[in-house]
């Protein structure tokens, strides 16, 4: 085997591994988020949907800045900020919000978060 065959076949085993290692739990993925007055609505690939209340999800934006305030009890934000676009994928929802800042929610973190809210 040549080296350049097998670079690309080192390659194409990593690409592969990462795909594995990123791809959502079976069900937990997202099909689709659309916006609601109050609340954010999704459906995962186990058939579930959810409202995730908006200020609920910007108080637990998992970006790395809200985590380290929230860590400091600095955690404030805009009451009234609401989504402005929404994007989805299997993988998980980004939400850009009125006030400037932009969380990304991973499917799996949502579909456990979703299930703890309907439940408590």
């Amino acid at each position: 085997m040549c080296a350049h065959s097998r670079s690309l076949s080192l390659a194409a085993a990593a690409r592969q591994q990462l795909a594995t290692m990123e791809a959502p739990r079976p069900g937990s993925g997202v099909v689709s988020a659309s916006t609601g007055s109050q609340a954010l609505h999704v459906k995962f690939c186990d058939g579930r949907t959810s409202e995730i209340p908006y200020a609920w999800l910007r108080d637990n934006c998992q970006c790395h800045r809200c985590s380290s305030e929230r860590g400091l009890g600095n955690n404030e934000f805009e009451v009234a900020a609401h989504p402005e676009i929404i994007q989805s994928n299997v993988f998980g929802v980004v939400v850009d919000w009125s006030d400037g800042h932009i969380s990304k929610y991973p499917g799996e973190w949502l579909h456990q978060t979703a299930h703890h809210l309907c439940t408590s």
